[in-house]
């Protein structure tokens, strides 16, 4: 009895292991074509001078006490739902975010599916510490997720100077030092897909 429990433990331990290899193989390989679309439809339409590139840019800038200049950029790449209608409804794929707080830049990148759900998350942060007493590091954060479960993260850091980056962690599960950054990228995820969904009622709202 106990034999065959430990066989089945580790039968659906393996299966798990496999599902979320083949969900990240899967998450990497829709994360490159969006990146290859965005390098691809960089030019112009020489009909009519706009981009060849389906995105809503939002950009804001402002003045902020003791810091100077702020300024967010924010880029949304949608797909076309595949609907019988002359202008097919769009949802949300790959996302931007480029950012300043004083001199220090960051990025944050995110991939979703076409049910809205989160499925990548990059983060990158230029000066930052677990528990915001330590040495200040550079961070690079990513998150894979499935139907809203993250399935695994890799984080790496590098000290001020430093050229390579250190693995720090790899694996499904997330130490409890970066819960909270986790916590934040699917909020602001969400955020910018609720911005998303505004602006298609503004600028694209077709109801055949």
């Amino acid at each position: 009895m106990r034999k065959t429990f430990i066989f089945l433990f580790c039968f659906v331990a393996s299966v798990h292991i496999a599902y979320a290899q083949d969900k990240m193989q899967d998450i990497r390989q829709r994360y490159a074509s969006a990146k290859e679309y965005i390098e691809t439809h960089k030019g112009t339409n020489p009909n009519d001078g706009a981009d060849y590139a389906d995105y809503y840019h939002l950009k804001g800038q402002q003045m902020m006490p003791g810091t100077g200049g702020h300024q967010d950029d924010i880029f949304m790449y949608w797909f076309e739902r595949e609907e019988d209608k002359i202008y097919p409804s769009h949802y949300l794929n790959f996302a931007t975010r480029k950012y300043n707080f004083a001199a220090l830049q960051y990025y944050e990148e995110y991939l979703y599916d076409a049910s809205g759900e989160l499925a990548f998350a990059y983060i990158h942060n230029p000066y930052w510490s677990p528990d915001g007493e330590g040495e200040q590091k550079e961070y690079e954060f990513r998150f894979y997720f499935d139907r809203g479960r993250m399935i695994h993260t890799v984080i790496k850091s590098r000290a001020n100077g430093q050229q390579t980056y250190k693995e720090i962690q790899n694996g499904s599960k997330l130490d409890p030092l970066y819960v909270d950054v986790r916590e934040k990228a699917e909020y602001d995820a969400e955020r910018i897909r609720q911005m998303f969904i505004n602006m298609e009622k503004v600028t694209y709202d077709y109801d055949e």
